[in-house]
Protein backbone atom coordinates (compact mmCIF):
# COMPACT_ATOMS: atom_id res chain seq x y z
CA UNK A 1 0.00 0.00 0.00
CA UNK A 2 3.07 2.39 0.71
CA UNK A 3 4.52 2.02 -2.91
CA UNK A 4 0.75 2.50 -4.43
CA UNK A 5 1.20 6.60 -5.16
CA UNK A 6 4.57 6.36 -6.56
CA UNK A 7 4.17 3.40 -8.57
CA UNK A 8 0.70 4.66 -9.59
CA UNK A 9 1.77 8.49 -10.21
CA UNK A 10 -1.25 9.63 -7.93
CA UNK A 11 -1.11 12.47 -6.28
CA UNK A 12 -3.73 10.20 -3.36
CA UNK A 13 -2.04 8.05 -0.97
CA UNK A 14 -3.71 5.11 -0.94
CA UNK A 15 -6.38 3.93 -0.81
CA UNK A 16 -7.74 6.59 -2.90
CA UNK A 17 -4.64 6.29 -5.28
CA UNK A 18 -6.62 2.78 -5.99
CA UNK A 19 -8.79 5.24 -8.39
CA UNK A 20 -5.33 5.51 -10.83
CA UNK A 21 -6.67 1.75 -12.15
CA UNK A 22 -9.61 3.06 -13.96
CA UNK A 23 -7.01 5.32 -16.15
CA UNK A 24 -5.65 4.09 -19.32
CA UNK A 25 -1.92 4.14 -18.06
CA UNK A 26 -2.44 1.89 -15.41
CA UNK A 27 -4.78 -0.81 -16.25
CA UNK A 28 -2.26 -3.66 -15.02
CA UNK A 29 -1.86 -1.58 -11.45
CA UNK A 30 -3.32 -4.68 -9.77
CA UNK A 31 -0.51 -6.96 -11.55
CA UNK A 32 2.43 -4.19 -10.91
CA UNK A 33 1.26 -4.34 -7.22
CA UNK A 34 1.30 -7.74 -7.11
CA UNK A 35 4.50 -8.33 -8.35
CA UNK A 36 5.67 -5.75 -5.75
CA UNK A 37 4.28 -7.95 -3.01
CA UNK A 38 5.80 -10.93 -4.55
CA UNK A 39 9.11 -9.98 -4.92
CA UNK A 40 9.65 -8.16 -1.03
CA UNK A 41 8.32 -11.47 -0.02
CA UNK A 42 10.72 -13.81 -1.77
CA UNK A 43 13.64 -11.12 -0.49
CA UNK A 44 11.74 -11.71 3.33
CA UNK A 45 12.34 -15.33 2.34
CA UNK A 46 8.79 -16.74 2.75
CA UNK A 47 8.21 -18.20 -0.30
CA UNK A 48 10.29 -21.17 -0.64
CA UNK A 49 10.92 -23.22 -4.03
CA UNK A 50 7.93 -25.20 -5.13
CA UNK A 51 5.74 -24.26 -2.57
CA UNK A 52 2.24 -23.60 -3.31
CA UNK A 53 1.26 -22.01 -0.30
CA UNK A 54 3.08 -19.46 2.14
CA UNK A 55 0.94 -17.14 5.12
CA UNK A 56 0.64 -13.66 5.49
CA UNK A 57 -0.49 -13.13 9.17
CA UNK A 58 0.24 -9.32 9.56
CA UNK A 59 -1.99 -7.78 11.75
CA UNK A 60 -4.63 -5.93 10.58
CA UNK A 61 -4.83 -7.48 7.46
CA UNK A 62 -8.69 -7.62 7.33
CA UNK A 63 -8.57 -3.43 7.28
CA UNK A 64 -6.75 -3.90 3.85
CA UNK A 65 -8.90 -7.10 2.82
CA UNK A 66 -10.58 -5.48 -0.42
CA UNK A 67 -6.95 -4.56 -1.56
CA UNK A 68 -6.11 -8.09 -0.56
CA UNK A 69 -8.92 -9.51 -2.72
CA UNK A 70 -8.05 -7.11 -5.74
CA UNK A 71 -4.30 -8.19 -5.83
CA UNK A 72 -4.82 -12.08 -5.23
CA UNK A 73 -8.33 -12.67 -6.24
CA UNK A 74 -8.06 -16.58 -5.60
CA UNK A 75 -6.35 -16.45 -2.33
CA UNK A 76 -7.93 -18.20 0.71
CA UNK A 77 -8.89 -15.39 3.00
CA UNK A 78 -8.91 -17.25 6.83
CA UNK A 79 -10.49 -14.84 8.91
CA UNK A 80 -9.85 -15.70 12.67
CA UNK A 81 -12.37 -14.83 15.24
CA UNK A 82 -12.77 -14.78 18.79
CA UNK A 83 -15.10 -13.46 21.66
CA UNK A 84 -14.99 -9.32 21.47
CA UNK A 85 -14.47 -9.39 24.76
CA UNK A 86 -11.54 -11.70 24.85
CA UNK A 87 -9.31 -9.43 22.40
CA UNK A 88 -9.76 -6.81 24.76
CA UNK A 89 -8.13 -8.68 27.37
CA UNK A 90 -5.32 -9.49 25.56
CA UNK A 91 -5.42 -6.04 23.71
CA UNK A 92 -4.59 -4.42 27.19
CA UNK A 93 -2.55 -7.27 28.22
CA UNK A 94 0.28 -6.31 25.67
CA UNK A 95 1.69 -3.02 24.18
CA UNK A 96 0.45 -2.55 20.38
CA UNK A 97 2.39 -0.11 18.51
CA UNK A 98 0.72 -0.74 15.12
CA UNK A 99 -2.81 0.37 14.10
CA UNK A 100 -1.79 4.04 14.93
CA UNK A 101 -1.88 2.69 18.56
CA UNK A 102 -5.58 2.03 18.65
CA UNK A 103 -4.99 -0.39 21.83
CA UNK A 104 -3.79 2.75 23.92
CA UNK A 105 -7.11 2.73 25.63
CA UNK A 106 -9.71 0.24 26.27
CA UNK A 107 -12.35 2.89 24.20
CA UNK A 108 -10.41 3.15 21.76
CA UNK A 109 -9.46 -0.81 21.15
CA UNK A 110 -13.28 -1.40 21.37
CA UNK A 111 -14.15 1.22 18.77
CA UNK A 112 -11.08 -0.08 16.32
CA UNK A 113 -12.18 -3.34 16.35
CA UNK A 114 -15.76 -2.72 16.11
CA UNK A 115 -14.71 -0.57 13.04
CA UNK A 116 -12.56 -3.36 11.02
CA UNK A 117 -15.67 -5.98 11.85
CA UNK A 118 -17.72 -3.34 9.81
CA UNK A 119 -14.91 -3.01 7.28
CA UNK A 120 -14.64 -6.44 6.60
CA UNK A 121 -18.93 -6.90 6.38
CA UNK A 122 -18.02 -4.45 3.87
CA UNK A 123 -15.97 -6.26 1.80
CA UNK A 124 -17.62 -9.41 1.77
CA UNK A 125 -20.91 -7.39 0.61
CA UNK A 126 -19.42 -5.32 -2.43
CA UNK A 127 -16.72 -8.14 -3.36
CA UNK A 128 -16.65 -11.69 -4.25
CA UNK A 129 -13.80 -12.91 -1.66
CA UNK A 130 -12.61 -16.19 -0.93
CA UNK A 131 -13.22 -15.99 2.84
CA UNK A 132 -13.69 -18.05 5.47
CA UNK A 133 -13.99 -17.50 9.13
CA UNK A 134 -12.20 -19.67 11.82
CA UNK A 135 -13.50 -19.19 15.10
CA UNK A 136 -11.21 -19.43 17.94
CA UNK A 137 -13.34 -21.43 20.26
CA UNK A 138 -14.10 -23.82 17.92
CA UNK A 139 -10.12 -24.38 17.46
CA UNK A 140 -10.07 -25.22 21.32
CA UNK A 141 -12.66 -27.54 21.33
CA UNK A 142 -12.31 -29.60 17.90
CA UNK A 143 -8.49 -28.41 16.51
CA UNK A 144 -8.61 -31.87 14.45
CA UNK A 145 -12.12 -30.96 12.99
CA UNK A 146 -11.19 -27.05 12.70
CA UNK A 147 -7.68 -27.58 10.72
CA UNK A 148 -9.22 -30.35 8.73
CA UNK A 149 -11.62 -27.46 7.59
CA UNK A 150 -8.95 -25.18 6.69
CA UNK A 151 -7.18 -27.41 4.66
CA UNK A 152 -10.55 -28.63 2.93
CA UNK A 153 -11.03 -24.78 2.12
CA UNK A 154 -7.91 -24.29 0.44
CA UNK A 155 -7.63 -27.08 -1.54
CA UNK A 156 -4.62 -28.72 0.38
CA UNK A 157 -4.06 -32.40 2.10
CA UNK A 158 -4.30 -32.58 5.65
CA UNK A 159 -0.51 -32.71 7.07
CA UNK A 160 -1.52 -34.20 11.07
CA UNK A 161 1.75 -32.58 11.76
CA UNK A 162 0.24 -29.07 11.73
CA UNK A 163 -1.50 -30.31 14.77
CA UNK A 164 1.63 -30.54 17.02
CA UNK A 165 2.40 -27.07 16.38
CA UNK A 166 4.17 -26.68 19.68
CA UNK A 167 7.83 -28.87 17.97
CA UNK A 168 8.58 -25.95 15.30
CA UNK A 169 11.50 -24.54 16.42
CA UNK A 170 11.27 -21.64 14.26
CA UNK A 171 10.79 -18.54 16.55
CA UNK A 172 7.44 -16.87 16.41
CA UNK A 173 7.67 -12.94 16.22
CA UNK A 174 4.24 -12.36 17.70
CA UNK A 175 3.16 -11.43 21.43
CA UNK A 176 1.95 -14.94 21.79
CA UNK A 177 5.76 -15.58 21.41
CA UNK A 178 5.56 -18.52 24.30
CA UNK A 179 2.45 -20.07 23.97
CA UNK A 180 3.21 -21.12 20.79
CA UNK A 181 5.34 -23.14 22.28
CA UNK A 182 3.30 -25.00 24.10
CA UNK A 183 0.20 -27.58 23.54
CA UNK A 184 -3.38 -26.31 22.80
CA UNK A 185 -4.64 -24.88 25.88
CA UNK A 186 -8.03 -23.75 26.98
CA UNK A 187 -7.12 -20.98 29.81
CA UNK A 188 -7.81 -18.29 27.24
CA UNK A 189 -11.22 -19.01 26.24
CA UNK A 190 -13.51 -16.55 27.73
CA UNK A 191 -11.13 -14.91 30.16
CA UNK A 192 -12.36 -11.92 29.85
CA UNK A 193 -15.30 -13.15 32.69
CA UNK A 194 -12.81 -12.47 35.25
CA UNK A 195 -12.59 -8.58 34.26
CA UNK A 196 -16.20 -7.92 33.61
CA UNK A 197 -16.21 -4.53 35.88
CA UNK A 198 -12.98 -3.48 33.83
CA UNK A 199 -14.04 -4.14 30.74
CA UNK A 200 -17.53 -2.40 30.94
CA UNK A 201 -16.51 1.13 29.18
CA UNK A 202 -16.02 -1.40 26.12
CA UNK A 203 -19.08 -3.45 26.60
CA UNK A 204 -21.47 -1.10 24.81
CA UNK A 205 -19.21 -0.27 21.74
CA UNK A 206 -18.70 -4.28 21.44
CA UNK A 207 -22.20 -5.46 22.25
CA UNK A 208 -23.55 -5.01 18.83
CA UNK A 209 -20.61 -7.03 17.20
CA UNK A 210 -21.13 -9.51 20.26
CA UNK A 211 -24.59 -10.65 19.28
CA UNK A 212 -23.72 -10.19 15.46
CA UNK A 213 -21.19 -13.02 16.01
CA UNK A 214 -23.34 -15.21 18.34
CA UNK A 215 -22.01 -14.75 21.18
CA UNK A 216 -22.88 -13.70 24.78
CA UNK A 217 -21.79 -11.76 27.72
Amino acid sequence: ADVMPRLFESPNPYPAALSELWMGDHLEGLDELRDVYLKRAKQLGVMTQGARWFTDKMPLNEMHMGLIGLVFPQAPLLHVIRHPLDIMVSAMSNIFTHGAFAGSTLESAARHLATSADMVQHYRDQMSLNYRTVRYEDMVDDQEATVRGVFDFIGAPFEPDVLSFQNNARYARTASYQQVTERLYDRSRYRYRHYLDHLKPAIPILEPLIEKLGYAI
